[in-house]
């Protein structure tokens, strides 16, 4: 019988968790799309396959879903076997030769997210939209017979993602959406305050596999004497009672300092800024980490006051993720048109990597997106509701954004080889481990993701790919992304 002639049913594990819950609901709303008849759904445990008649997705990871464990063990689906990874396969049904099935499997929950949003990117976006596009008519998937697929992956860099400012995050849930799609878990969100609804906004973060990692001052964009120790003794007091008083109730997996880095001058007093922010960040975690010692830490330095003295940052707890910034041209540039010395940059990134050796804990900020307006900057006078902005506004912050996106774009696609060659040296480095974040703030994320940020994401989830088939890929799928 063909194949549109056959309904879809998705197959899901029992007692599924909020990650597996967020991944079904995302492949509910894309499949859905496409039909013109509500997508059923059943636990796998429940359904026979044999006798449904149906065409079947069967989503779980390799451990939760029977079905997938029993066409695996018949040697017929491959299971992924990296944390985060994924594998995806289109084929006919072991269970009936007139029926298509799609096996969407995840090493883990988190995995089983970004699988889905790679089915609906390389697959549906991509593979089925241009399916016979020249010489046939317009492919309709679910509708027509699907064409065999089968795609694994698993990502290189382990933590993944994005450093902004809280109150530029218009619309929190549609943010994270995006991140899920790109395949991040990572977000630094600086504020003055910890929003009113952080709770909710963790919560959200959590079920899409997210970690959240809250910035507040510790002594940024104030007069501090790093010389003086009653400064180090007066900011370690109030590092501790900021976060004691406002995110130690919350369900946090970490924060995020940064410190009088932020400057072109190498020395203060007659000491030079490395060796300073070495005890000052050794002092002010200590400290925290006294009364909070599970607390995971990432301070903030800028290798523009750094220079060649880096190696005094050796003696930074390795415990603490140092996360650099502005260490030369693309990829850490605010204008990504500066890449003449980025192989300098990537060379000096080649020995942040390995400060502690095999115990470096190297993260980065990486710029050349959107940024804020600094001349309309200014502190925020109370806490906030982050991310709740209506539709209507967005829409229009985004339309004003259009300008910076399409400027930057072209940059990215000229650095693409320069990325891959930064993202080759911090994995292939001794650094036990490695976050990349990059700096989009106020770029309206949540409405539109470009095709740069796509074209950066691919290449941070597996740099090994193709640059050119990866920017073709990146456009085919930003169009019609808006939400």
């Amino acid at each position: 019988m063909p194949d549109n002639k056959r309904k879809w049913r998705i197959l899901i594990p029992d007692n599924p968790d909020e990650t597996i819950k967020c991944a079904l609901y995302d492949l509910y709303g894309i499949v859905d799309s496409y039909l013109t008849y509500p997508l059923a759904v059943s636990e796998a445990s429940h359904t026979d396959p044999a006798a449904c008649g149906e065409n079947l997705i069967i989503i779980g990871t390799s451990k939760d879903n029977a079905r997938i464990k029993e066409i695996a063990g018949s040697g017929q689906f491959i299971l992924p076997s990296e944390a985060e990874g994924y594998s995806i396969q289109v084929s006919s049904s072991p269970y009936d030769n007139d029926c298509r099935m799609i096996i969407i499997c995840g090493a883990d929950p988190a995995g089983l997210l970004y699988a889905v949003h790679a089915f609906d990117l390389r697959y549906l976006r991509d593979k089925c939209r241009y399916y016979g596009y020249h010489y046939n008519h317009r492919f309709r998937p679910f509708v027509d017979d699907l064409p065999d697929w089968q795609y694994l992956s698993a990502p290189k860099i382990a933590r993944r993602g994005i450093w902004t400012w809280g109150h530029v995050i218009y619309d929190y849930r549609a943010f994270f959406y995006n991140m899920s799609r790109l395949g991040m878990n990572h977000i630094i969100i600086w504020n003055d305050f910890a929003p009113l609804n952080a709770a909710e906004v963790i919560a959200e973060a959590h079920r899409r596999a997210i970690k959240i990692y809250w910035g507040f001052s510790c002594s940024w964009g104030e007069k501090v004497d790093p010389n003086n120790q009653d400064d180090v003794i007066k900011w370690t007091r109030r590092v501790i009672e900021v976060y004691s008083s406002q995110y130690a109730r919350l369900d946090i997996d970490g924060v995020y300092f940064q410190a009088f880095t932020e400057t072109a001058e190498k020395t203060i007093g007659s000491r030079s800024i490395a060796s300073l922010v070495a005890d000052w960040a050794n002092v002010i975690c200590a400290g925290l980490r006294a009364v909070y010692p599970q607390l995971d830490i990432e301070f903030g330095v800028h290798a523009t006051s750094i220079g060649e003295s880096y190696a005094e940052l050796a003696k930074i707890d390795p415990e603490i993720a140092v996360m650099w910034e502005d260490c030369g041209d693309f990829p850490y540039y605010y204008d990504p048109a500066r890449q003449n010395q980025s192989k300098a940059a990537i060379d000096y990134t080649r020995r942040l990597a390995s400060l502690h050796g095999s115990s470096t804990r190297f993260a980065a900020v990486l710029k050349g997106f959107t940024v804020l307006n600094w001349s309309k900057f200014e502190h925020y006078h109370g806490a906030i509701v982050l991310g709740e902005l209506q539709r209507e506004y967005i829409e229009r912050r985004a339309a004003e954004k259009r300008f910076t996106w399409n400027y930057a774009r072209p940059y990215w696609y000229t650095g693409a080889e320069l990325l891959r060659e930064y993202f080759d040296t911090v994995v292939n480095s001794s650094a036990r481990e490695v976050t990349i974040t990059a700096l989009i703030e106020d770029g309206c994320f949540e409405y539109h993701i470009d095709p740069a940020a796509i074209l950066f994401a691919s290449l941070m989830w597996d740099y090994n790919q193709d640059t050119s088939e990866l920017i073709r890929l990146s456009e085919h799928c930003a169009e019609g992304n808006i939400l």
